[in-house]
């Protein structure tokens, strides 16, 4: 068998087109297929349209990387007819091994797809498949934009997590929506104020799709809130555990702090070197970490208080019904109050301005876990990539790995 002919099987090239000759340069561990196409035709579908167009004239070579052959960085190169559309004007025919403005072959960009998903580093498989870190990029790039034009804009999303997560360092942050039910990232923005948490919802759902959510976790953040209140006319705003917790968990720690520095004027080390097993829930503490803090929580601390009203405000999110979550926080807020630490006064003001967003968690009993799931995911590409310099690079990586996304190329011209 002629290297044409095996070339053509390897490649499924298919007439109009043929392979015409095969170049080995073993310098730079390359093979070059130069492709051709057979001049009697004169009539190709337009790019745009797919009415039938005569040829026009012909492009400069072009060069695709393909997949490697013995173990060699193979390459087709080929000069692409243009047509002229009555409608469209003068275009390049589409060529079967490839997307339109792509350097690669749809083989090689659906093997680069499952290669990055497979190592989750971009700079692994940018190695392994010899390549620069700018074409991974262009890659991962097309891919996504693939995706989210693939997206089913009559799908419905009742629910909705909105979060805010660091990009760099300074208090840099970017806005994420995610999508719980999917457990997945719909998009992510730059910044978290009320103009982008609001272009964030327009352009991510369809106006038929932001009036079917019914509700939306998120922090406390006045900006998000206002957006959804703007947008998302039909949802609730939702103040799960996981934001409860947090900011109840701050006041814990702030009150340590203060004591912490008022015990040690009279240099008493009682609360040195605690902070963690007050923070740490108590199932996950090792035997030694249980005894250390079953001393410290049965000693007349501050901190201990606040500690025993943190724990038991988790019985907020046990509640069957509003009316019984209504009377319990109210019970809870006054005894918090009476107990007259600063710190936990401040928050449970802020919860007591928030009431209606934690009572709609018990009318909807969603969660933010998958946003803190999703968080630590980004978390993750992040560290894997050892952080982003571009935001838009950053977005893309976040929407490849964790937007759930079509991502490959189509197999048909």
């Amino acid at each position: 068998m002629k290297d044409t002919e095996l070339y053509t099987q390897i490649l499924g090239i298919s007439s109009p087109w043929y392979v015409a000759s095969i170049e080995m340069k073993m310098e730079e561990e390359s093979i070059f297929v130069h492709l051709a196409y057979d001049p009697l035709v004169t009539q190709w579908s337009c790019p745009e349209c797919g009415s039938p167009c005569k040829t026009y004239d012909t492009r400069e070579r072009r060069t695709w990387r393909h997949l490697d052959s013995c173990q060699l960085k193979t390459f087709i190169t080929a000069s692409s007819p243009r047509v002229s559309c009555k409608d469209h004007g003068v275009l390049t025919v589409r060529v079967p091994w490839s997307e339109p403005n792509s350097r690669f072959t749809i083989q090689f960009e659906q093997m680069a797809i499952l290669m990055l998903r497979s190592t989750q580093v971009q700079s692994k498989a940018a190695t392994l498949l010899r390549l620069s870190a700018g074409q991974v990029h262009d890659i991962m790039h097309r891919a996504v934009s693939r995706g989210l034009s693939r997206r089913d804009a009559g799908e419905g999303i009742t629910h909705l997590s909105l979060d805010e997560k660091s990009f760099r360092k300074g208090h840099r942050y970017v806005s994420v929506l995610g999508d719980p039910n999917g457990k997945r990232v719909l998009d992510i923005i730059e910044k978290r104020t009320l103009e982008v948490a609001e272009k964030l919802l327009v352009e991510s759902l369809t106006p038929s799709q932001r009036l079917k959510v019914k509700s939306v976790s998120m922090d406390m953040w006045p900006a998000y809130m206002q957006a959804v209140n703007t947008k998302l006319p039909s949802a609730d705003i939702v103040h799960d555990r996981f934001h409860v917790i947090k900011y109840l968990n701050l006041a814990v720690d702030d009150t340590r702090r203060s004591e912490s520095r008022r015990l040690a004027k009279s240099e008493d080390g009682t609360l040195k070197r605690s902070k963690y097993l007050w923070l740490r829930a108590p199932e996950r503490m090792t035997e030694k970490q249980c005894k250390a803090f079953e001393r410290l929580r049965n000693l007349d601390l501050d901190t201990a208080k606040a500690w025993a009203f943190k724990e038991s405000f988790r019985r907020f999110f046990q509640c069957a019904t509003v009316i019984e979550a209504q009377t319990f926080f109210y019970d809870w807020y006054e005894a918090a109050l009476l107990l007259k630490n600063a710190h936990l006064s401040k928050v449970a003001q802020m919860l007591n301005r928030h009431i209606e967003g934690l009572l709609a968690y018990v009318r909807h009993k969603v969660t933010n876990a998958s946003a803190e799931g999703l968080n630590s995911l980004i978390q993750q590409i992040k560290s894997n990539a050892k952080g982003f310099r571009r935001f838009d690079n950053f977005r893309v990586a976040v929407l490849f790995f964790l937007g759930k996304l079509d991502l490959s190329p189509q197999t048909s011209p």
